[in-house]
Formats: C-alpha cells, sequence, structure tokens
C-alpha cells in the first residue's frame, strides 16, 4: 500500500522533516554505539505508519510481518475496527507456543490496531489473556483487563472483548458460562468503583446483568483499587477480592456505553451470541421513546452537567442558557476546532483576567470543555460602570480602560463555536443570533452587495432594508428576543412621557425600571445628571423599534407594539424586519488554568542514579557520599553503599559491574540477571563507592564538584539500569532535571492552530522562506509579515517559556556530546530564534507513542499551538489536555525503556515508537470533523433555526473527513473569523495568580456578582457542597485512618511503634494529616454560607461538621490542667486568715507541689473531669 496522498510542496516538507530526523538518528547512533548507555543502539524505533507502529510497539510478542497484513485489509476494508477484527483473525492462525500465546498475541494486535498504535492499552490494558474451564467442562476465554485498559476508550474496551470473541470462534474455544456469584459481584463491584474512580457511565442491575451473563468472553480484571468487595468473596475463578478496575470499565463504559457500536460490527460478521446487545438497545429506546413527545415543539434546554464538580477559585461565567450569557455565533477560527473555541479578548480582561488563552472551561454545549483563544471579530462585552454608564468593551483597549470601574456585566459577548463540533457530539444544532455574515449572505441572495454594506448608516441599512427586502443590519440590533412585550411597552411610555431626541441622542429621564430595561437591551448609554443619554447608534433605532415618531424634538406615539412576540411587534412598528440578537447562551465556567512548565521529577532529578536510602542523605550526592563515609566499611576503609542494581558482565576482562561501560578497558557490559534467594532471576544488590564514582564521573566530563546532584534513593525499573553519573553533572550545570525515562520535558496546553502570521509568532521572511513558507494561505508570494500562512501538520509553535527552556536543554545536549561522547556539538544556540528549525517530538502522558514535530516560532502564551492533525495524532483534541515536547537529540541519545518503572503503567508516557510522517487517517477521528470553509452557507444558520441535525448538513460544510485519501486532506483549510494576533490576551489566569485561596475564592463570588449571567448564591452553595464539605469530610476521615511519618528518614509507619519514635533512625515521628488541614475551609464554609444566605439545609451541614471536628480535636469531658486546677483555693498573703469554711493555702505551697509531683509522673498528662475536686487541710 502507497503512504498517504500529498501534493509535492507537502512531498519536500516530509523529505525535509526526514531528512532533519536522519540527521539526529545518524549522530545519536554514533554516540550509543560508545556503549556508555544500556543498549548501543537508539531505543526509540521509527515508524511512518500505523501498521509499523503496531509491528515496533508489539515486537516481544512475535508479530513478524504484521505490518504487511494490516496495509493489505486496510487496502480491502478501509474501515479501521474491521481492519482490527480481521487482522486479529488472522494472527490466530499463526503457528504459537500454545493455544493461549495465540489468544494472546491475536487480542493484543487487534486492539493495538484499533488504538492506532500509539497507546500502552495492548501491552498493558490487559494483564493476561487465559483459557478456563466452565462447569460443564468446557473451556473458555478469561480476558484478564487491567487500569491502563483506560486510555483505549469506550471503542477500544467493548471492541477488545469482541476480538477476543473472533479470536476464540477461530481457535475453537468455547463460550464462557458465569456463576450466579460472578454475575452479582459486578452488581456490587461498579458501583463500588465509581466511588473510588471517574465512571462516565454507571450500568443498572439488569444491564449488568444482562451483559455479564451473555458475554461469551469472560471479562475479567486485576485488582487495582485498595477497596474490597464485601459480596461473593473468594470465587473460585476470580483471583482477587480487590475491586477489579479494568473490568469495571470495559462493562460499564466499553459493552454499556459502545452497544450500538458492538452491534454494527456483530451484524456485519453475522457474529453468533451476541443477541444480548439488541436486547440492550431495545431497552434503551424504549426507555427514550417513553421519555419524549414527538410531537413536542423543538426547544433548547439548559444542561447544568458542566456546573458539577465546581471547584473553589475558578469561577462560573453563565448559568444555563441564562440572559447575559457567552452568545452562539457560527464560525472557525485559526484557532478553533478539535474541542477549542473562540471568544471575544475584550471579554478575558473583563472576566478579571480569570479567562487566559489556553484555560479550560467546562461549557454546557456542545461538548464538554474548551481552551479559551482569542477572535477579536467577535462581539465584546458589554458592562454597567459605577456611575451608571452602559458601555462596549470590543478591543483590548476599551476594556483594560473600565475594568476597575466596572459595577455588572450585562452581557459577556459571543463565542465562536464551529460546526464541526456538533457534528464531533452529534448534538442538534441549536439557533444563533443575527451575525453579520448571514446578513451578508442574505443580501447575496437579493443581488450584488452593495459597497457600503459592512459599515452603513442606520438611514443607509434602513435604505437596503427596504429595496432589498432584507433584515435591519446586526450593528443596530437590539436584546428584544429576551424580554417579553410588556416590558417593552412599559419602556415605550416612559420614553414618550419623559423622552426627548435631538436628531442624534435620545435622552430619557432616570428612572429605576426603565434604566434596568435600557440596560438589558444593551442600548448603549451615560447618565447625565437625572437624565440617562442613549448612544446615537441606538437612538433612532430604538425610536423606530418602539413605535415612536420624532418631528424634531418633539416625540409622538405611532404604530402599536402588537404581535404574537417581541420581534413580531417591534418589526411591524418599525417597517423592517428585525432579528433576534441572541437566540442560544452557552453556559460556562473554568476548568484547569493554562500551562506551559518544565516537567520535574518529585522531588527534582538530575541523575537516574541510586544513592542508597540513608536519611541524612536526602537523595543528594553530597549529602550521601559524606553519610557513607560515617558508616565502618569493610572496603579498605572507602565509603561504601548497599543498592539494587542491573548486574551487568564486561565480556572482555570478566568483571562485574552495575555500570553499562567497563572503566577497566572501556568495554559496553551486557545486563546478566542475577539469582535471588528465591530462586527467581534479576537485579543484584551491590556495593558502590559513591565518593570514587562521582571523582571519576566529573573528571571525564572534566567539571567541578556541584554544590547540589539530586539522584534517587533506589532504582524502580525490572533490571534497576544506572544512568551514567556524567548526565547528570552536565544536567545541573545547565539548569535542567530529567523524567523518569532520562529525557528533559516541557509540559504545555494544547492549543489548536491552522494559519498563522510571520510577526505572531518572531518569524522572518526570509526565514519562514527556508522552513518551506513561501506563498500565504490564497497562493500569493509571502513578502509581508502580516500575510497569513497554512500551518503545516507537524509544525508547532510553543509558549517563548519553553523557548528559553529548550536552549538550556540543548546546551546540555551539546555539552553531553563533547565532554561525555567526544562528539561535535549539535545545536550551538545562543537564543530561542536559533532552535526554530529543529525538530522536537511531541508526546501525550497516556500514549507511547512521540509524533515527530518541528518548531518554526514562538507564541507569548501559555500553552502550544500545533495542528489539529499534530494533536490528535497523540491522540489528544484541545479540551484543557496538556502534553509535552522532548528536543529529538535528547529522546534519541538518554530515553532508555530500562529505566521506566516495574509497575501497571510504567510503559504510559514514553516515546516505545516514534512516528515519523503524519498520516490524517490514522490519527484520533475527531480531527476529521474540523470543518474547513472560509464562508458558512446560508443553509446552516436556517437549520439552525429548524434544530435539525449535524449529518444532514454534513456535505456541504467541507469537513476533513470529506478529504481523507487527497492531497487536500493536508492543505488548503480555510476559516470564517480571524483575529489580529493569537497571543492577544491574558497570559495568566488569575487563578494562578492569587496566591490564597481565600484571595481565590473572594475573587470567584466577586466575579460572579458582578456578571448577570450568574446567581452568585447558587455558586456559593455549589461550592460548599461539591468542593469545601466533601474536602473536609474526607480529610476528617483521613485523621483518624492516617500514617505517621519519620522527619528525617520519611519511614512511613500505619500505626504508631511502641517506643514512639522511629525504628529506623530513633527519629520523631509526625502526623501526615494535621488538624489545620481538616479545619482549612471551615471558617470561610461558615462566613459564606451567612455572607451569601445560602439554604438551612447547607448551613446545618457546615454546623454538624464543625461539631462533627470538635468533638475530635477538642474534648469537653477532658481538659489539661496544672495541679493547682484540683484544689478550689485562694492564694493568700504572708498570714493566713480561715475566713471561709473552706481551707486557705499559700501559692507557693501549691507551686511546689506543681514542681514535686509531676517529677513522679513525668509520663502522665494532669486531667481533670467535669466534677470539681476539693481539697481541705487540717
Amino acid at each position: 500500500m502507497s503512504g498517504p496522498a500529498f501534493s509535492e510542496e507537502m512531498a519536500a516538507y516530509f523529505a525535509e522533516l526526514s531528512r532533519k530526523k536522519d540527521e539526529c538518528y545518524e549522530i545519536a547512533g554514533k554516540a550509543r554505539a560508545m556503549g556508555y548507555d544500556p543498549f548501543t543502539e537508539v531505543e526509540v524505533p521509527q515508524a511512518e505508519d500505523l501498521a509499523s507502529r503496531v509491528e515496533k510497539l508489539l515486537a516481544d510478542y512475535h508479530v513478524e510481518g504484521v505490518a504487511e497484513d494490516i496495509r493489505r485489509l486496510t487496502a480491502e476494508h478501509g474501515n479501521r475496527e474491521v481492519v482490527a477484527l480481521m487482522v486479529a483473525k488472522e494472527m490466530a492462525k499463526r503457528p504459537a507456543e500454545s493455544t493461549e500465546k495465540a489468544l494472546d498475541r491475536a487480542v493484543r494486535v487487534g486492539l493495538a490496531v484499533l488504538t492506532e498504535g500509539i497507546l500502552v492499552a495492548p501491552l498493558e490494558g490487559i494483564a493476561d489473556t487465559k483459557i478456563g474451564r466452565n462447569s460443564d467442562g468446557t473451556n473458555y476465554v478469561d480476558l484478564v483487563f487491567a487500569g491502563p485498559i483506560r486510555a483505549a476508550g469506550g471503542t477500544g474496551q467493548a471492541m477488545s472483548v469482541l476480538i477476543a470473541d473472533v479470536v476464540r470462534t477461530e481457535l475453537g474455544i468455547g463460550k464462557y458460562i458465569p456463576t450466579e456469584g460472578e454475575i452479582a459481584r459486578f452488581d456490587e463491584e461498579i458501583p463500588l468503583y465509581k466511588q473510588c474512580q471517574h465512571l462516565q457511565y454507571t450500568p443498572t442491575s439488569e444491564e449488568i446483568d444482562l451483559i455479564v451473563r451473555n458475554c461469551p468472553v469472560c471479562v475479567d480484571g486485576e485488582g487495582t483499587e485498595q477497596m474490597e468487595i464485601s459480596g461473593f468473596r473468594d470465587l473460585p475463578r476470580i483471583e482477587t477480592n480487590r475491586v477489579r478496575g479494568g473490568a469495571c470499565l470495559v462493562i460499564a463504559e466499553g459493552m454499556c456505553q459502545k452497544a450500538s457500536k458492538l452491534k454494527k460490527h456483530v451484524d456485519k460478521l453475522e457474529m453468533t451470541g451476541w443477541e444480548f446487545i439488541g436486547k440492550f438497545l431495545d431497552a434503551h429506546k424504549t426507555e427514550k421513546k417513553d421519555d419524549k413527545d414527538p410531537n413536542a415543539p423543538k426547544t433548547v434546554e439548559p444542561k447544568e452537567k458542566y456546573l458539577m464538580d465546581i471547584v473553589a477559585g475558578r469561577p462560573i461565567f453563565g448559568h444555563p442558557c441564562k440572559v447575559g450569557g457567552f452568545r452562539l455565533r457560527y464560525g472557525r477560527a485559526r484557532t478553533s476546532g478539535l474541542a477549542s473555541l473562540a471568544y471575544s479578548v475584550g471579554a478575558m480582561y473583563i472576566m478579571d483576567e480569570f479567562m487566559a488563552i489556553g484555560t479550560q472551561l467546562k461549557i454546557e454545549r456542545p461538548g464538554k470543555a474548551s481552551v479559551v483563544t482569542p477572535c477579536d471579530e467577535l462581539e465584546g462585552p458589554t458592562v454597567l460602570l459605577r456611575n451608571g454608564d452602559l458601555v462596549y468593551c470590543g478591543t483590548v483597549a476599551e476594556a483594560k480602560a473600565v475594568r476597575d470601574q466596572v459595577a455588572e456585566i450585562v452581557d459577556n459577548g459571543e463565542i465562536l463555536i464551529p460546526f464541526g463540533e456538533f457534528c464531533e457530539n452529534n448534538h442538534t444544532l441549536v439557533p444563533c443570533g443575527y451575525p453579520i455574515e448571514w446578513h451578508e449572505l442574505e443580501i447575496k441572495e437579493k443581488g450584488d452587495l452593495p459597497d457600503d454594506w459592512r459599515d452603513p448608516t442606520y438611514a443607509r441599512a434602513k435604505e437596503m432594508s427596504a429595496q432589498m427586502g432584507v433584515p435591519l443590519h446586526p450593528k443596530f440590533n437590539l436584546f428584544w428576543s429576551d424580554y417579553p412585550l410588556d416590558r417593552i411597552v412599559a419602556l415605550r411610555e416612559h420614553i414618550l412621557a419623559t423622552g426627548s431626541y435631538d436628531g442624534t441622542n435620545l435622552s430619557v429621564a432616570r428612572e429605576p425600571v426603565s434604566k434596568r430595561m435600557l440596560e438589558d437591551l444593551c442600548a448603549l448609554h451615560r447618565v447625565d445628571g437625572d437624565r440617562v443619554v442613549i448612544d446615537a447608534k441606538y437612538s433612532e433605532p430604538m425610536l423606530d423599534c418602539l413605535g415612536i415618531r420624532h418631528d424634531g424634538n418633539v416625540l409622538s406615539a405611532g404604530p402599536a407594539l402588537e404581535g404574537a412576540s417581541t420581534l413580531e411587534a417591534v418589526s411591524k412598528a418599525a417597517g423592517y424586519e428585525v432579528r433576534a440578537r441572541a437566540m442560544t447562551r452557552v453556559g460556562t465556567r473554568m476548568g484547569r488554568p493554562e500551562k506551559a512548565k518544565e516537567r520535574e521529577m518529585t522531588p527534582k532529578v538530575h541523575s537516574l542514579f541510586p544513592v542508597g536510602k540513608d536519611a541524612d542523605a536526602g537523595k543528594e550526592m553530597n549529602s550521601a557520599i559524606v553519610a557513607a563515609r560515617a558508616v565502618p566499611s569493610r572496603n579498605g576503609g572507602k565509603p561504601v553503599i548497599n543498592v539494587e542494581v542491573g548486574n551487568r558482565l564486561c565480556r572482555t576482562c570478566g568483571r562485574y559491574t552495575f555500570r553499562n561501560w567497563c572503566r577497566e578497558c572501556g568495554t559496553h557490559t551486557e545486563y546478566v540477571p542475577k539469582k535471588n534467594e528465591f530462586g527467581n532471576l534479576g537485579p543484584a544488590e551491590m556495593g558502590i563507592c559513591l565518593e570514587d564514582e562521582f571523582k571519576a564521573a566529573l573528571e571525564k566530563v572534566g567539571e567541578r564538584q556541584p554544590a547540589e546532584l539530586k539522584c534517587l534513593d533506589t532504582l524502580i525499573s525490572k533490571t534497576k539500569a544506572c544512568e551514567a553519573i556524567e548526565k547528570g553533572i552536565l544536567r545541573q550545570r545547565n539548569g535542567v532535571s530529567c523524567f523518569k525515562d532520562g529525557t528533559i520535558r516541557f509540559d504545555m496546553t494544547d492549543i489548536p492552530l491552522t494559519h498563522f502570521k510571520p510577526r505572531e509568532i518572531g518569524l522572518t521572511i526570509e526565514k519562514a522562506h527556508e522552513l518551506g513558507y513561501v506563498h500565504d494561505w490564497n497562493g500569493d508570494p509571502l513578502t509581508d509579515p502580516e500575510q497569513i500562512c497554512e500551518l503545516k501538520v507537524q509544525d508547532i509553535i510553543p509558549a517563548k517559556d519553553c523557548g528559553d527552556y529548550l536552549v538550556r536543554v540543548a546546551a546540555y545536549l551539546d555539552d553531553e556530546l563533547e565532554k561525555f561522547y567526544h562528539l561535535p556539538r549539535y545545536y550551538n544556540v545562543r537564543n530561542r530564534f536559533d532552535l526554530i528549525g529543529h525538530i522536537t517530538f511531541g508526546l501525550a502522558p497516556h500514549t507511547s507513542g512521540g509524533i515527530l514535530c518541528r518548531i518554526i516560532g514562538y507564541a507569548d502564551v501559555r500553552g502550544c499551538y500545533g495542528h489539529p492533525f499534530f494533536h490528535a495524532a497523540k491522540r489528544r483534541n484541545c479540551d484543557g489536555d496538556e502534553d509535552c515536547v522532548i528536543l529529538a537529540m535528547d529522546g534519541l541519545l538518554n530515553f532508555s525503556k530500562t529505566f521506566l518503572p516495574d509497575r501497571r503503567g510504567g510503559l504510559m508516557d514514553a516515546p516505545l515508537v516514534l512516528t515519523t510522517r503524519l498520516d490524517p487517517n490514522e490519527i484520533d477521528k475527531e480531527a476529521h470533523n474540523v470543518d474547513c470553509l472560509r464562508h458558512y452557507p446560508i443553509e446552516l444558520y436556517r437549520a439552525a433555526m429548524e434544530m435539525k441535525e449535524p449529518k444532514e448538513l454534513e456535505k456541504m460544510m467541507d469537513l476533513i473527513a470529506g478529504r481523507i485519501g487527497t492531497p487536500d486532506q493536508y492543505e488548503h483549510m480555510g476559516f470564517t473569523h480571524d483575529t489580529r494576533d493569537i497571543s492577544e490576551g491574558p497570559k495568566y489566569s488569575a487563578y494562578t495568580t492569587l496566591e490564597t485561596m481565600m484571595d481565590k475564592m473572594d475573587a470567584q463570588l466577586m466575579l460572579g456578582k458582578k456578571i448577570r449571567a450568574v446567581d452568585e448564591q447558587d455558586v456559593a452553595s455549589r461550592v460548599l457542597n461539591k468542593h469545601f464539605l466533601p474536602d473536609m469530610i474526607g480529610n476528617l476521615r483521613s485523621f483518624s485512618t492516617q500514617t505517621v511519618r519519620c522527619t528525617k528518614c520519611g519511614e512511613k509507619y500505619r500505626r504508631i511503634p511502641l517506643a514512639g519514635k522511629c525504628t529506623r533512625c530513633g527519629n520523631a515521628l509526625t502526623l501526615t494529616v494535621h488538624e489545620a488541614s481538616v479545619k482549612k475551609y471551615l471558617e470561610i464554609s461558615k462566613k459564606i454560607g451567612e455572607k451569601y444566605g445560602l439554604d438551612e439545609y447547607t448551613k446545618e451541614r457546615v454546623e454538624i461538621l464543625e461539631m462533627s471536628m470538635d468533638s475530635v480535636f477538642n474534648n469537653d469531658k477532658v481538659r489539661k490542667c496544672k495541679l493547682s486546677d484540683f484544689f478550689r483555693c485562694q492564694t493568700l498573703g504572708p498570714k493566713y486568715e480561715r475566713t471561709k469554711p473552706s481551707t486557705w493555702v499559700s501559692s507557693a505551697f501549691l507551686k511546689s507541689l506543681d514542681m514535686i509531683l509531676p517529677t513522679f509522673f513525668a509520663d502522665e498528662t494532669w486531667v481533670c473531669s467535669d466534677a470539681i475536686w476539693y481539697a481541705t487541710f487540717a
């Protein structure tokens, strides 16, 4: 099968990427061949397509030649899910050591095809594939899932079971016959799993029974959670009583949620034994039919789901469908698509800068979340100032000028949502307001566009409406449709009674009700004493729409306001059609803040080298050497530490060592597992003289001893391979640190971009030409930095902060090549712009495959701009996800699989394979729903008004899906709305700049109070019920079940040792959960309850929780006291007088008792109960 279709220009682009990649591989190969690393070859294999990735990812499972099979089946069938089933079926026929091995290999290959060969699910999501026995003696397939199967998504989870059944049939294995106990266990287990982890869908008991009882394959799992089931324990065929997270995910999010997809393939392949899926779907269809009245008119219903799990300090910008929230506008900006949406730049500043570029917003519709990106063609917010003026903030300058004077945000402005988002989420199209692009299309239907159509005067707008029969220009629209006719009539009467018009501005008497109505309509105005002066832009349109005639300064009643709706009434009065300025409001709230930061382990690590667990070392090389000196040694007095490391053999001189090369002869060493006391082969404990190793490493790279070198206490990989200390020394010298696999990373929020201006990203015209950007998106020669260019699919524009950090990484890599490998320096960069044109890897945390990419510039944002295809190739979208970039040379030189943790999920977030050329047909299908039009057709707006399904318009909307397989899949994309600068907007969200939670919470509630679309009382209530109360209740529970920790060596104890101190180092112990952390939100919760008048139930919950805390931390029955508290006495002078029946004693006597008695009861705490003790003396 030939590669994907592309033009000559794209062929040249891919060839240049390949040249740069080969250059890096060649240099890294020479360095690796010297033998200073665990292996003598580069450990990141290249793959140019999905088939190659699958073969290389599963290389340990003897799948040689499967790449050609996948390519052949793809050419025959096309559909990836069908290809996965077919290739699994073919793999089952291949010779294998046993039937179990053949079954396991076939299922993993099928799942790898489904997950595009970059997810770790085929390796670690399936823990095991076994053949078990039913009670009747027949055999069955036992598919054991693990936690990482989550990364495969619902489709991958469900299809893996179907794949297993196809392979089962091919191998002649019987069906699974569950016991009643195995069925009932899932009924308890799935709800328990939901308590531990997030679950998108929780099936009912009946659904669980239907799926588990009838599934021909046993869906099993290893224990992933600490929680155990209480019923149906110790079942013979289930190995654990712990909650099996992988199995729960496959049943709930896989087979239940993706039942329709399963049925499609079952029907196509005519598979038997899956009839239960049809029953499951029929039951759901019946429920939906019962819930919906087919004759009911279509309406846009509020959705509150996005308000769930609200977090303190992250504001709500609009309640569901509430007037004043963000107004829907259809279109795609340069930074939109793949879940990303665009907002007015002015709104970002008016929202107290909580909305920065890259900030995640949870949204009401059409999807779940998006990142914030700028678009200055959208309408901005309208705000009420403290002096009573109502002003519009369309630009950054306008917003900054008034943001400190804002009393209320009357309207949030517009949100730009691409058509493709409705397709991707299968969401019904909803009505939008009347934007200028719709107005343009209606004029075009009537004839040619007049020269002044875009920005006419009001007189000219009326003339065009009358002559062409089109609605009034959107420039003069007000929010008539939001309010009932009686309020509009009341405003008309007030204007007739108190108004005056001077030919430019309408002025009315200032009166609260009418003033509020003017604000609600967003009729811009200023307050002048006791008069309200309406902006000239809206004065005459308002008079016409209210049916008020004006003759000079005299106002008189014209046509009455009558009609079935407010819009109909004002249209009749005005004599032309008035469209709604807003139809659908989209509720939003803040999610995660934006991110652009270097990836560091906790604590920071310079070298993946073990220095032991000595209490005084703190994982630091110099401290570890000092600590080792203090310990007597049998090795000639040299300070030695004993750590578990990989046992390696030098074949030349026969010495065993932990190093990757022999310091005696320079030969590369080989890992030789050693038999331990249990008879298992693996690493060995070895004595290491840290001082000698450190000195030798410093000498090799010619560096002085650093003040600090952070290392590991122990190695956690399977073979315990050590990284060369020299690398850590050079990292410390350049101010960088490494990750678990030896690479250096920079994390950034994913933001899509399809077009850029060279000026925006610091790219000169000469450098742009050098990178292959020789023309703009219209095909004209690129000569001006303001021209718009189409971004190539594997080019990225990271944050400036990333560029500055990568300069230090490049300096480290050059030092490494020169001083450690004795090769020429490669990067030789002085600033971030010198890195333009260099290649990097893009890698998402839940994947195991990197994507080759190239830096072409930088943006002043906290995120990484990349093509939607690039993000989708990482199995990501742009709804707030964050990924990392790794300089290519770093990944090739320093990554080793032998450094990865030996635990479930340890292979995730590692470049086990590198995709060198991006194929749009092999990326996440969400990117296929990005639309490419420059102008949306009028049919879209009309379909939206009728609330049609997006599938009805797919063919005319030029989605990427329709271009797959053609050269245009890579090029000639369009967008509908431009912006001046993709970096224009706040860089940091206020959430990240405010220091304390109190500050964040205050800012959240203050902003909620200003936004008319937000109910601040509801915000306060949700924060208490969804964040503060669960947090305090959880912390209180944790306090009572906590461990204690040694303050010196970090050892933890489930119970306090009898000695009362650390049994390892003798140091003091401390709590791991403290009273302050339990009570941290208590006072603010009480204040919020009172200040915002929350309901009694919520306030009582806070009170009850406070009582619970008091019962733990404050004992009202027992209190600390002094010995003197036992006596009811009064101190007298030198002479004692008996004035009352009780005995009076001197203070000196009491003080002496306080000093003497505690010496006999040194370990006792003096306490007294509520009963009062009396003491009398003769």
